[in-house]
């Protein structure tokens, strides 16, 4: 003989048309769990793939309303069942920054059968030295899928791109809605971008604390040479403003070319001796000498010249001075 097999109380197909009974109700009724858990047979957690911008979090493009915003742009997502729609984008407020302390915040789409809700929530993390995000709920009642994770650094004026960390595409936080016959895991891709991620930070950190070591030393080198360079033009300047340039030397050749020193002699027994003195490859002054019956002459000259590093400045005025010595023999010193 025909007959159903198994107790029909254990069993459940579904859906079909309600009768009405006696009293006009219907015959039968059915629950929004019988639904979610069909669905699932066929689906797995997570949001639509298809655009790849659906519930993701970027950055407000326009600042007018104020750097701690961030987007959460449409689309959809499948939690245990149930299905979530957002037609457009939405902007929220993200908590402002703690002064000393960093945080790790969440954005999370959670399913609450008690709230009878699908919906996306932002959860803030707490202030730490070391900061951590919220634990994902995963219970029968609330079920919980992390769309990213946001860094708020301490005292942070504005979010960045840089500070949000995009999970859709880890299978264990997150993942993609696909068929469950061709589910594709995709954690394995996600850790592994994320362990780049964090070698390329930690990489960039070490780089810019190098960097920061050797743009001190190399800016004490400078102020060191900077310093010296100063000394000795200082020293060189304040010589100059005293130099009286007289005769000490009578050993052209050996002393006073190397000086800076030009000697020439006529056969009228006239006598010309060029001084030129100068500093950094920049000429400070000349002192020109000449004999001529009698008469002695010296035109001393400074040029201006200014020399300017940091907030320091180095600085000489031009001028010149002639000087007459009739009787220039009685200095007793002679040309052989």
């Amino acid at each position: 003989m025909e007959q159903v097999i198994g107790d029909p109380n254990n069993m459940l197909s579904f859906p079909f048309n309600a009768e009405e009974d006696e009293f006009g109700e219907p015959d039968r009724t059915y629950d929004a769990s019988y639904f979610m858990d069909n669905q699932s047979l066929f689906l797995v957690n997570g949001v639509y793939p298809k655009p790849p911008e659906h519930m993701r979090i970027k950055t407000l493009q326009s600042r007018a309303i104020g750097g701690m915003v961030v987007t959460l742009e449409s689309g959809a997502g499948f939690v245990n069942g149930a299905t979530f729609v957002l037609f457009q984008d939405e902007d929220f407020a993200i908590d402002e920054s703690h002064l000393t302390l960093a945080r790790r915040d969440s954005i999370v789409l959670r399913l609450d059968k008690i709230a009878r809700t699908l919906a996306p929530h932002y959860v803030p993390g707490t202030p730490s030295l070391n900061p951590t995000r919220s634990t994902l709920a995963r219970t029968d009642d609330r079920w919980e899928l992390l769309l990213c994770e946001i860094t708020i650094p301490a005292n942070a004026q504005q979010v960045t791109q840089a500070n949000i960390l995009d999970t859709r595409p880890s299978t264990e936080l997150c993942g993609f809605v696909t068929g469950r016959p061709i589910s594709v895991d995709t954690e394995d891709i996600f850790l592994q971008y994320e362990t780049f991620l964090n070698e390329q930070i930690a990489m960039w950190k070490a780089r810019h604390g190098q960097q920061a070591v050797d743009w001190q030393e190399q800016m004490t080198q400078q102020q060191a040479d900077f310093n010296a360079r100063y000394i000795k033009v200082r020293d060189l300047i304040g010589m100059l403003e005293t130099q009286t340039f007289d005769i000490v030397n009578h050993d052209f050749d050996a002393d006073w070319n190397k000086r800076g020193c030009i000697y020439q002699r006529d056969a009228d027994n006239f006598f010309r001796e060029t001084w030129t003195v100068t500093a950094t490859d920049m000429l400070l002054a000349e002192r020109t000498t000449t004999f001529d019956n009698g008469l002695m002459q010296i035109h001393t000259k400074f040029y201006p010249w200014e020399m300017v590093e940091g907030n320091t400045t180095v600085k000489t005025l031009a001028w010149e001075q002639t000087r007459n010595l009739l009787d220039w023999a009685t200095m007793k010193w002679e040309v052989v």
